[in-house]
C-alpha cells in the first residue's frame, strides 16, 4: 500500500500553477464530474517517498517528470539520485512537465490539457463528421458520457 490516497471517486492532480498548462488543467478536471484534488507543489510539495511512488507507478525515473533544461548548471546528464531531484524540483517547481493525474489505481503523467479527456474516454458528444450541409448528431450515444 502506497502512501499517496487513491479513491475513485476524487481525481488527485499534481502540477505547478505557474504554466498556461496548469492554469487550464482543472477545467479539464472538472469535465470528469468527480471530486477534484489539485495539489499545487509551487506551494505545497510532495515528500520524496511520495515522488518515488509516483515514478514508480509511472514506470521512470523522476528525472524523466523534470525538465532539466529550465535550471542552470543541470544538466540531463548530470549523476544525481531521486532525493537530488527531489530537492531541486523542490527549488525549482516550474520544471515539472506537465501533471500527474491520480484516480483510483490509475496513474498518468500527461503534458497537454487534452490528454486528460482521452485519460477518462470523454467523448465528442458522438459528433461525426459529415458534410458542411448537414446537421451534426450531438446526442449521447453510450450511457455516462461526459462532454467538454
Amino acid at each position: 500500500m502506497g502512501v499517496i490516497s487513491r479513491d475513485k471517486k476524487q481525481i488527485n492532480c499534481v502540477y505547478a500553477s505557474d504554466s498556461d498548462f496548469g492554469k487550464q488543467l482543472e477545467g479539464y478536471l472538472e469535465s470528469s464530474g468527480k471530486d477534484i484534488l489539485m495539489v499545487n507543489i509551487t506551494n505545497t510539495m510532495p515528500t520524496p517517498t511520495q515522488w518515488q511512488e509516483l515514478a514508480k507507478e509511472l514506470n521512470v525515473g523522476i528525472e524523466d517528470l523534470l525538465d532539466l533544461s529550465k535550471v542552470d548548471g543541470v544538466r540531463k546528464t548530470s549523476n544525481f539520485d531521486a532525493n537530488d531531484y527531489v530537492t531541486i524540483l523542490d527549488k525549482n517547481p516550474k520544471i515539472l512537465k506537465g501533471a500527474i493525474i491520480i484516480n483510483g489505481d490509475k496513474t498518468k503523467h500527461i503534458t497537454n490539457v487534452t490528454e486528460v479527456l482521452e485519460y477518462f474516454n470523454i467523448d465528442s458528444a458522438g459528433i461525426e463528421k459529415r458534410l458542411h450541409t448537414d446537421e451534426p448528431d450531438i446526442n449521447k450515444s453510450t450511457e455516462n458520457e461526459n462532454f467538454v
